[in-house]
């Protein structure tokens, strides 16, 4: 397994960095891409394998500016597989997500997703943008 998958960011997908040596998972940006599957496809994989080996201690840290509705249902399945990490009791798992704090959509969208969440979830609103 590769420990590490990069993909930099543009105008419609975010910046991910899934490192298997530190645990930490990164989202940041715009999820807008015209085919979320065939973007999430390998992320998805990725953890799928991760999953079967993870380190003690797995952090999520999410920071989206905009998502569109097939990202919504990719991030459904990424919080599938973070449900089954912590089923697994094999990593402690915590999610971060920092949105900006006069930005409802993506506040109701990380509630939602708190809501199916198994692992600890932290909702941070900062008053900054997120991305520049």
């Amino acid at each position: 397994m590769e420990k590490k998958i990069t993909i930099k960011a543009s105008n419609k997908t975010p910046f991910i960095n899934f490192d298997a040596n530190s645990g930490l998972f990164q989202i940041h940006g715009y999820s807008l891409p015209e085919n979320s599957l065939e973007f999430y496809e390998p992320i998805i994989s990725w953890l799928d394998k991760y999953i079967v080996t993870p380190i003690k201690k797995t952090e999520f840290d999410i920071k989206l500016v905009a998502l569109n509705t097939s990202s919504s249902k990719m991030f459904i399945d990424i919080f599938r597989r973070i449900n089954h990490l912590v089923e697994l009791n094999t990593s402690e798992v915590s999610v971060v997500w920092y949105y900006e704090i006069d930005d409802e959509d993506i506040h109701d969208i990380a509630l939602q997703y708190q809501e199916i969440c198994k692992a600890k979830f932290n909702l941070i609103g900062i008053h900054h943008r997120l991305i520049e």
